[in-house]
């Protein structure tokens, strides 16, 4: 910790800012980690889709007919 500081001392003003900027964007990215669950992640991905709720549903159910296929053997 103390190399950190000795070297963030070193830095010019402008490059301490970016530092801690950097900083904050890490920060902010991991208490997202923390907060997000499936229902939101859905809600930001359905916003830049085209499918509809009934289109993923239709995929859904294609899916498990997929996974109930039986392989041939040779």
């Amino acid at each position: 910790m103390d190399e950190i500081i000795v070297k963030f001392g070193m830095l010019n003003a402008a490059k301490r800012q970016e530092i801690l900027d950097f900083l904050d964007f890490l920060l902010s990215k991991q208490e997202k980690e923390n907060t997000e669950d499936f229902s939101s992640y859905k809600a930001k991905i359905l916003k830049v889709s085209n499918w509809s709720e009934e289109d993923i549903k239709l995929m859904q159910a294609n899916s498990k007919k997929m996974n109930a296929w039986q392989v041939p053997e040779w």
